[in-house]
Formats: structure tokens, sequence, C-alpha cells
């Protein structure tokens, strides 16, 4: 039977706490995330029991309500009755004094803010990561060349979301953290400009920065005598340092526009913030933060270079630990990260390793629907089968809250298979290229845009091993009486 989102949503509104409880809100694939002005007045359990919640969490510093797959539609209700524009309301005193006072850990700040941030774009970069990744392929398999027009119209459709992400990021971060929407694209747009974007190319090395250190880096002009110290393919794809750059930028408009003159105000504050932070950007809050991803992923680079234990390590852990972060909406840092290092190197190691979750976890499902129906278990079947349709396509939540954790066990196996799939892709060091589709359409994302299908082929190794273990495991493991007891 069909939800009645219109009343759900007037039901969860008056269980959080009414309109004036909300400082924000925002939805990913299958949540609407709340960051409330005071959490105690929402009633978690009350809104738990509502018709179409999956779940309530509090996490990343929001209140959380898993709806599923329908979750855009709850959302625009959501909308529509509050009124809030784009899902954003303004600070106010209370507002302020919660953040001077610590109300949030700085890690619920963190996960918050980098969520706020990436959860608008995930449909469209994951619309953008399977065109991309589908166009590799047909490259990679002789199905187009090179120089053909469809290979380069399909993959410039692909490629040019993540060319562009900071332009993406700079609008979403302006509006998380509540400044001129299109200033903060503005400053994205200085990051990807093509003359600063091929000044590696285009001009001679003029010095060097930290000589003789790890943290050696060429630069090929200054500003006013100050080294511009960029990557090699300057700031596309990024994701950290356009998110620093606005948080940065709104912090000064915010202080331009209390001491400005009404008269200058509109002109000068722009023209300041924009030139002032493009500055910074560049001659400090891109080469720190390039620097900070680049140490993570020389750590991790390192980590799976240790022979054998190394990679196997590393993989077990991310494979089996990324669902469990994804649950509790604290995977933004990885994904941020995860793009970053993509962005500088072309490739990463931790988000090939997390991508297998959701294909450990449709393997998972359909033994469930396998034990349920040899059962004739039609309550659990109800429960699995959509859940496990919408776990192929790569949402996961809906599995894992009405299935998997009331059984426990079957969570438990969950992870230990995500530890075994994780494990393979690590000791073969598998490489991913883009954060694109997820579930079945996660394979494009191993395609080596250069050419190539190596990772691709490790990567169904890791999958193989994972879900046939996951799969084999469950139909062991099921306990029909416990599910008919637990569910």
């Amino acid at each position: 039977m069909a939800v009645d989102y219109d009343a759900t949503t007037d039901e969860i509104l008056r269980l959080i706490g009414g309109k004036g409880n909300i400082d924000s809100v925002t939805h990913c694939i299958t949540r609407l995330r709340f960051v409330l002005k005071d959490e105690g007045k929402a009633d978690a359990d009350a809104i738990a029991k509502l018709d179409g919640v999956i779940k309530v969490l509090r996490a990343g510093g929001m209140f959380q309500v898993v709806i599923g797959t329908d979750v855009d539609t709850a959302y625009d209700f959501v909308i529509a009755k509050t009124g809030l524009a784009g899902g954003v309301v303004e600070d106010d005193e209370a507002a302020e004094e919660d953040k001077k006072l610590g109300k949030h850990s700085m890690l619920d700040s963190l996960m918050g803010t980098i969520s706020g941030v990436l959860a608008p774009t995930l449909f469209v970069l994951a619309a953008a990561g399977i065109i991309k990744g589908l166009t590799s392929l047909s490259l990679t398999l002789g199905w187009v060349t090179a120089d053909s027009g469809a290979y380069m119209l399909l993959y410039s459709i692909g490629d040019a979301f993540y060319y562009f992400l900071p332009i993406i990021l700079g609008f979403t971060a302006a509006k998380k953290f509540k400044m001129n929407e299109i200033l903060g694209a503005a400053i994205g747009a200085t990051l990807v400009y093509p003359t600063m974007v091929n000044i590696g190319t285009t001009l001679s090395v003029a010095g060097t920065v930290f000589s003789g250190t790890v943290f050696e880096m060429s630069y090929y002009n200054t500003f006013l005598g100050i080294p511009i110290v960029m990557p090699g393919s300057g700031y596309t794809s990024s994701v950290i340092p356009i998110i620093i750059a606005v948080y940065f930028a709104a912090k000064l408009e915010k202080a331009l526009k209390k001491s400005l003159p009404a008269a200058v105000r509109g002109i000068f504050t722009p023209i300041i913030v924009l030139l002032v932070t493009a500055v910074v950007t560049y001659l400090v809050i891109g080469p720190l933060s390039m620097l900070l991803c680049g140490c993570i992923s020389a750590f991790v680079s390192f980590l799976y270079n240790i022979p054998v234990v190394g990679g196997v390590v590393a993989g077990a852990i991310i494979g089996g630990g990324f669902g469990i972060l994804v649950m509790f909406g604290l995977h933004w840092v990885i994904i941020a990260l995860g793009l970053s290092t993509i962005a500088a190197t072309g490739f990463d190691y931790m988000l090939a390793c997390g991508s297998i979750g959701p294909m450990i976890g449709m393997a998972q499902g359909l033994a469930i629907c396998v034990c349920a129906a040899r059962h004739k278990n039609q309550k659990v079947l109800d429960l699995a089968l959509p859940s496990t349709l919408s776990q192929i396509c790569g949402v996961g939540e809906p599995l894992m809250y009405s299935v998997l954790i009331p059984l426990k066990k079957e969570l438990y196996l969950n992870i230990l298979a995500g530890c075994v799939g994780g494990a393979v892709l690590g000791l073969l060091g598998t490489k991913i290229y883009m954060f694109g589709g997820s579930g079945l359409f996660s394979f494009p994302n191993f395609m080596n845009p250069a050419g190539g299908m190596d990772d691709l082929v490790k990567y169904c190794i890791g999958v193989a091993v994972g879900c046939i273990f996951a799969f084999v495991a469950e139909l062991f493991m099921y306990n029909d009486g416990q599910a008919k007891k637990l569910l």
C-alpha cells in the first residue's frame, strides 16, 4: 500500500518540535537530514513508528529520518509545509548561541558540513559517473574510437560534472554556509579557469618550495612574490579546497555586511569577497588542503605497499566498516577524501574497497529471499525482496534497517563478508577511477579512462569472492524461527 507522505510529514514536523525547531533540512538518497535547534524536543521513538519511516538516527550532528527511495517525495512535502527556501532557514540568535556553546562536537560538525555540501550532488554525481564509466568501457572494448564524435560527446557529458565539480560544490557549500550561492559558484569557477588549470603546461618551473623534503612542490608563477603552488591538474574535480574556501568566504561576507555602509555594501561585498577568497585559496587554502590529502594518500599507498598484510588489512577494515559508516551517515569524509585523491592522482584505493558493500548486501538479500520463499515466510519475503531490489541499485538502508539489523546475526555476516571481499580487493591493489554509480552500476567506476580493464577484473574477483561467501553463509545461517520472532 502506498504511503501517504502528506500525512506522514505532517506528523514528522509535529513530533520534531515544529518548523520553529528546524535550523535546516536536506536529504540524501534515503534520509531526511534535519539540523535542529533543540534535539530534545524531537520524539524519535514516535517518529520511527510512523508509516513510511524506516528508522530514526542521530548522527553527524543531524537528526536523520530514514525514509527509503521515496525520500525526495517526503522532502518536497517538508519544504512545501515549512516554506524553507531550498531547505535552509537563516540562523537566528538562538542557533548562533547553540554553535557558540558547542552544541555539536567537532566531528559532528565536520560530518554535517561535508554531508550537507555533497548530498545534493549525489544523484547527478552517480549519473555522470555511470555515463563516464560506460563510455570508457566502450572505448576499451573497441565499440568507439577516441576521435569519434560519439565518444567525444558522451565522454564530455560524463566528465564535465567531475571537471567542474568545484563550481557545483561552490554553490551547494554557499547554501550550506548561508552566503550568496552565485558568489560561491564564482569562487569555484576561479579554481577551474583554463589559464590556471594549464599553468603547468604553458609555463616553465619558476622554483620549488619545501626542497629536499617529501613535501617538495614546484610552482610556475608568483603573486606579489608569493609562489602560486598548484597540483598538476589544477583544482578540477577537487572537493576539499572549495569547501574550505567557501567557508572562509561566508565568514568574510558576513563581516563585510555588518561593517560596510549600506550605500556601497551591495557592490563592494561581492568584489572584496571574490577577490580576497580567490587569492587566499590559491596561495594558502588550496596548497594546504591538497598537502593534507596528499599525506593521507601517501599513507594509504604506504599501507597498501606493505607486502600481503598491508593491503589485506586495509581492505578488510574499509570493506567491512564502510557499510556501518553509511548506516550512520558518517561516510562523507571518506568520500570527500577519496574524490580529492582521485583528483590528485587519478585513482583511489579506499573507495575501491568501500564499493563492495552494496554488492555484498545484494548477495545476502537474495539468499534471504531464497530462504524465506523456501520456508514460505511471506512476511520476511515482503521485507527482503523490495529491499534487495533497492540494494541492487546501490541503496542499502532499507535492507540494513528492515532486515539485517533486526536479525542481528545477519548484520554481523554482512560486515564479515565485506571484510572478506575488501581484503581480496586490498590484496590485489584494486583502484577506483571515479565515484559514480553504486551496486550493479559500480562496475564502470573501475574502468581506467586511459584504457585498460585490469582494475575492473580485480573488482569482479573481489565481488565474486565476497558475494559467494555472503550468499552461501546466509543459506546456512538463516533461522526462519528467529526471523518470525524478530521481524
